[in-house]
């Protein structure tokens, strides 16, 4: 067991600083047994100025490490960014925590307070769920066209609100995949520890960033200005194009080479201007959208319902068709899955993991607003009775390869027969004797899954099964997320 260490005033002077306490008392935490862990109760947490209990490390950077926090009284979650002194510059720290402090934008978290004492700084802020789109990316290695130029957008969208913001307009100056959290559908941009302000006299910019992704002036006494912003958008964007599997178009690669120009009279003068040439050009090349509603439902319990509903609300989602899962049965599935999984969270009744965006089943008091124009894909499990198929426009029916279960999917003859017209039948595993069994006792194409470890990971092999199985009136699936066989491997 850990020992207790509880500091009640940060700025109390102590033997051991509280940033090494805290670094302490999280090293020993995970040095211990799982069985120790279980018993730990509140009085082990960490926790600082009497208010805030420190749960655990959030992540990481050259000089600062970020905790998750909750706020004793409000019960709220916070992330705590600590910044050793012996790494930091007093008046960038205290510059992010006035500019965060001033600025409201659904793409910028929200700064609450900031402390110190004799060791370091604490910029307490607004707990941004989700995961980097440095990590998002190592999960899944490729994307989608329309993902590209979502992420894109937002982030002019961020941009243009700083370049515009009054009374003195902002600079970031260190945009990287580290610094953009992908929070389902919406990004967030974090660490403005070198931000500038704009002003008309002088040269009063940081002149920091990183090697990769900031304007070579960044590294020069020459003066900053806008263009030096849109150099790193043109960056970050020839970084995510590497990722999608057919860069969008020659159109898009032009954008992306104006943007990087080496010679800021070169690029686009404002964000505005970069992010209007986008639109035009996603526009062109947006497409129409798939079913709205897919219900899926099986022949028996434990044939694999729930693993093709999430497999499906995955792949569609890496695709950017904005897809949603809901549990239509009584089995708990998305509770369940949120504690086996850490990095499962919850956001307004939706939880996400990696591509996955799910609903559990919600009793009758619990009021949840659910996003329009979306796709829904609902569970049903082997509940053939459910409301859900009525309202289905397309039906996934699937039976198992093991030869006993063969005539659990025969008794449901009539219910194929009844919604025969807009049925796929899937064979999960398949194999090749099951699927001439299920064609020729039901006359209907079967589609034979393949033994997939896990529900949440996309593949290319996956996101062809599903292209098969749910064309509809000549559209594909892939074409409409800008993708062509044969596959060419996009992992680095």
């Amino acid at each position: 067991m850990i020992r207790r260490c509880k500091v009640v005033n940060p700025l109390k002077k102590s033997k051991l600083g509280i940033a090494k306490q805290i670094f302490l008392c999280y090293k020993h935490s995970h040095e211990m047994r799982d069985d120790e862990k279980e018993r730990m109760n509140d009085k082990n947490f960490f926790i600082l100025s009497g208010k805030y209990k420190i749960i655990r490390t959030l992540g990481r950077g050259s000089f600062s490490t970020v905790y998750l926090a909750r706020h004793q009284v409000l019960e709220l979650e916070l992330a705590i960014k600590v910044t050793p002194k012996a790494h930091a510059d007093q008046l960038s720290v205290l510059n992010e925590a006035r500019l965060l402090k001033s600025i409201h934008h659904p793409g910028i978290p929200i700064i609450y307070d900031i402390e110190e004492d004799e060791d370091a700084y604490y910029l307490i802020e607004e707990y941004v769920c989700g995961e980097s789109l440095e990590t998002f990316l190592f999960n899944q290695p490729f994307i989608s066209r329309d993902f590209f130029f979502s992420i894109c957008s937002q982030l002019c969208d961020i941009f243009i609100y700083l370049h515009t913001f009054l009374p003195v307009p902002v600079l970031y100056q260190d945009l990287k995949p580290e610094h953009i959290i992908v929070c389902g559908e919406q990004i967030k941009l974090i660490d403005f520890g070198v931000s500038s302000y704009i002003t008309k006299s002088g040269n009063n910019f940081n002149h920091f960033g990183n090697k990769m992704f900031s304007a070579p002036e960044n590294f020069s006494n020459a003066d900053l200005s806008i263009s030096a912003d849109v150099y790193s958008i043109g960056m970050l964007m020839q970084f995510l194009s590497k990722y999608v599997d057919h860069l969008p178009s020659k159109i898009v690669s032009h954008i992306i080479q104006k943007s990087i120009s080496s010679d800021p009279k070169l690029r686009y003068e404002t964000v505005e201007e970069l992010q209007s040439e986008l639109q035009k050009e996603f526009f062109k090349l947006r497409s129409s959208h798939l079913y709205k509603n897919i219900a899926v439902v099986g022949s028996h319990s434990g044939c694999g319902t729930t693993h093709i509903a999430i497999a499906l609300v995955s792949t569609l989602n890496l695709l950017n068709r904005n897809c949603y899962y809901m549990e239509c049965n009584n089995s708990d599935s998305v509770h369940k899955l949120s504690n086996v999984y850490d990095s499962m969270y919850e956001l307004d009744g939706c939880y996400y993991l990696q591509c996955f965006r799910g609903y559990p089943k919600y009793g009758p008091g619990i009021s949840i607003t659910y996003p329009n124009d979306a796709i829904y894909v609902s569970d049903c499990g082997f509940d053939l009775s459910s409301t859900a198929l009525a309202q289905a426009d397309l039906i996934l029916f699937v039976c198992d390869d093991a030869p006993w279960n063969w005539y659990n999917a025969i008794e449901q003859n009539d219910f194929l027969h009844t919604y025969k017209d807009h049925l796929r039948l899937i064979c999960n595993p398949g194999n090749k004797k099951a699927a001439q069994f299920y064609a020729k006792a039901f006359g209907l194409a079967v589609y034979p899954y393949f033994v997939d470890p896990s529900p949440f990971q996309v593949s290319h092999r996956k996101i062809h099964f599903f292209d098969q199985l749910l064309q509809q009136k000549g559209q594909s699936l892939l074409c409409l997320a800008g993708k062509k066989f044969p596959f060419r491997s996009v992992r680095r």
